[in-house]
């Protein structure tokens, strides 16, 4: 009889177990069908099509804004860390103010005189006037970080740049990617915007930026001579008149 009965509670627990199995099955595919539908939902609404002549940001949907504007500024991160790198520690870095000012010194090169040049070829003027284009001279004896063919590569966010600050103001006036090369042979020469400083000193940072935040690696600072520029909002208006007549004529 125990035989019988250990038989037959198998035959009942088996029974019971396949009568469950559709339901269950079933219950497993409506799950995995609906987490589909969700998926497909929040994802629908951010593809776009892929066309080759748009550069897509990572985390950005849409367009990069064009450099040098306010709206592409305001993407890039400001946390910035400031680990400065001393010459001959492990590598160099070196930035120069108007490499090719002096005609007589750049020989009749013009504005290509530190173009793949030694440190003799580039100049340094660190006063400087707005309103056209400056020209700095950047060199590096190692490796430029860059996010070329990696999802990062048109992400603001990542590579390496030159920004131009007040001193100890995070705010970018201006920047310029400088790692289309890898390894630099000699200075190499590029441009900065300067239609947002006006008089005063200024800051030209070496900027590594990282998915993981901006690293500053080199500062350089310069004067700017003009323009003035307006007061800022709320601040007291200037005096009508100048100073008084002297007494003494």
């Amino acid at each position: 009889q125990g035989a019988v009965l250990q038989l037959k509670c198998r035959q009942r627990s088996t029974s019971m177990s396949t009568e469950k199995f559709p339901k269950l099955q079933l219950q497993q595919v409506l799950y995995k069908l609906s987490n589909f539908l969700l998926l497909l939902a929040a994802t629908s609404t951010l593809w776009t099509p892929c066309d080759s002549s748009r550069s897509l940001g990572w985390g950005i949907v849409g367009d990069v804004p064009r450099g040098d504007t306010d709206e592409y500024l305001s993407l890039v991160r400001t946390d910035y860390r400031f680990r400065i790198q001393g010459d001959y520690v492990r590598y160099s870095i070196d930035i120069r103010i108007n490499p090719c000012q002096d005609e007589t010194i750049a020989g009749g090169l013009g504005t290509s005189c530190c173009s793949g040049t030694a440190v003799a070829g580039c100049q340094h003027h660190p006063e400087v006037d707005g309103g056209d284009d400056l020209q700095v001279a950047y060199f590096q004896n190692a490796h430029i970080p860059n996010c070329r063919d990696t999802l990062f590569e048109s992400d603001p966010n990542c590579g390496t740049f030159l920004e131009i600050h007040r001193p100890s103001e995070r705010t970018i006036l201006a920047d310029v990617g400088i790692d289309d090369d890898d390894y630099v042979s000699g200075y190499q020469t590029t441009w900065l915007a300067t239609h947002r400083i006006c008089v005063g000193d200024h800051e030209l940072w070496w900027v590594v930026r990282t998915p993981a935040g901006p690293i500053v690696k080199q500062v350089k600072t310069f004067y700017v001579r003009s323009p003035s520029c307006d007061a800022p909002a709320g601040s007291p208006d200037p005096p009508e008149a100048g100073l008084p007549d002297p007494e003494i004529p």
